[in-house]
């Protein structure tokens, strides 16, 4: 009887040292393994907010636009069971959470999101250049367009008090970025770069005095031997060649110099969005490197979200991209799949949009000369391919690039260069947060 005690006793002690080396680290309580999912610009409009078939206002804004407005809610809550099935730490939304501030899309997008936290998985939000005093905040029902309640930054705060604010361990006293601790070990800065006072717009800058927060929550995760994630809704670095001047927008103002000093401070993952891509760059400083990592639209094909994988015991972050199907509305024609829907939907509203960039400053051409050599399609592939990533031009694709460059060369360039991936790959990746090596799954 002893012998059999004491060999239950030795089953029993290795079931519990197995148990304890899978789960966390003894000596800090950190977990070996953490899990957490990326959304972005989900862009949520409230079927209250407009009735069908569209009227003329919203038909004009849905033919400009590359988004799925319409399909955003069915969209969402299919992710979010996605979500629920992963069963994450938590889950990062990188902004623009509605389709323009409007404070009925908030507040049910709250609602949403309760549907996770209730289930244990936590939820952490920035907002995005949409999200806080937006004028165009808008109802369609019936035949008119009428304006109706937006929101305040307090307002976010206060409706997303249960994705970030209220469990937050520091709040910077500038902006609405703040500190999170979802995990033991684990930090999410989220960083509030968005313009909305006095004038909402689309670009984002991070002020002084935000920007010395954020430092300062840099040098306490050394200190506190903490793994610091970070995201906020604009880029902070470059994702192609002269991005910063084609669409400086997207990134947040003096981005080379802040990116740079962040990065050797030992900033080293940024999670963002805006731009509707999936796309992964790495710059590296003096003295440290950072990646930012975008993840693409719900609402823009091909409908992306990550799921990532935090070994914390050899820093690496496995990343893996996971695509939105099987969701249905009345807008999608019966044996069409969501997919092949989206991809087609941003096919035909993003050769709008091209049509208007090429028409305007700086190339200011004519739509004879646009429709006569293709131009609107041949930028909308390119774009397309960058919201896709892991850009990989055809003979096709060179064929058009060399079109482009015989008609206009700066347009040649812009092209050429959208359709450049630079370095990583984009959509499934391990990287390793202690070397700044990155290699495909």
């Amino acid at each position: 009887m002893k012998k059999q005690n004491f060999c239950n006793y030795v089953i029993a002690l290795f079931l519990v040292l197995l148990i304890g080396c899978n789960k966390e680290d003894g000596n800090n309580n950190v977990p070996r393994t953490v899990k957490f999912m990326v959304i972005s610009d989900i862009h949520y409009f409230a079927p209250s907010l407009f009735s069908l078939p569209a009227n003329a206002n919203l038909q004009s804004l849905l033919t400009a636009d590359r988004k799925l407005l319409l399909e955003s809610r069915a969209i969402l809550q299919n992710v979010l069971a996605d979500v629920l099935v992963e069963k994450p730490d938590f889950l990062l939304v990188t902004g623009d959470l509605t389709k323009d501030g409007e404070k009925v899309d908030h507040q049910a997008v709250a609602t949403l999101f309760k549907t996770l936290t209730d289930k244990g998985i936590q939820v952490l939000v920035v907002p995005g250049n949409h999200d806080i005093d937006n004028p165009a905040a808008s109802g369609f029902v019936g035949s008119s367009q009428t304006s109706v309640a937006n929101i305040s930054a307090v307002d976010f705060a206060s409706i997303y008090a249960n994705c970030g604010y209220a469990n937050a361990i520091e709040r910077d006293t500038a902006s609405l970025s703040y500190l999170s601790e979802p995990v033991n070990g684990v930090w999410v800065l989220g960083i509030d770069a968005c313009h909305y006072f006095p004038l909402r717009e689309s670009a984002g800058s991070i002020s002084e005095h935000t920007l010395s927060w954020v430092k300062s929550v840099i040098a306490q995760a050394k200190v506190q031997n903490k793994i610091l994630l970070t995201m906020m809704h604009h880029g902070m670095v470059e994702h192609f060649a002269g991005e910063g001047s084609l669409f400086p927008d997207y990134l947040i103002s003096d981005w080379a110099n802040i990116s740079t000093s962040l990065a050797d401070m030992g900033m080293n993952v940024v999670f963002t969005g805006h731009f509707h891509a999936q796309d992964i760059v790495k710059k590296s400083g003096a003295a440290g490197f950072i990646y930012d990592v975008e993840t693409g639209s719900t609402v823009t094909s091909p409908c992306p979200y990550r799921i990532v994988t935090l070994n914390t015991v050899d820093n690496t972050l496995k990343i893996e991209s996971r695509y939105i199907d099987n969701v249905t509305f009345s807008t999608i024609p019966a044996g069409t799949s969501f997919q092949q829907y989206a991809k087609d939907y941003l096919s035909v509203g993003m050769k709008t949009l091209a049509g208007n960039m090429l028409t305007g400053s700086p190339h200011n051409l004519s739509q004879t000369t646009i429709s006569y050599y293709g131009l609107d399609r041949i930028l909308a592939n390119a774009l397309m391919a960058h919201y896709a990533g892991d850009e990989s031009p055809t003979v096709v694709d060179n064929s058009d690039i060399q079109t482009v460059a015989g008609v206009v060369p700066t347009l040649a360039f812009v092209t050429q260069s959208i359709w450049t991936d630079l370095p990583p790959a984009d959509n499934n990746i391990t990287i390793n947060l202690n070397t700044g090596v990155a290699m495909a799954n």
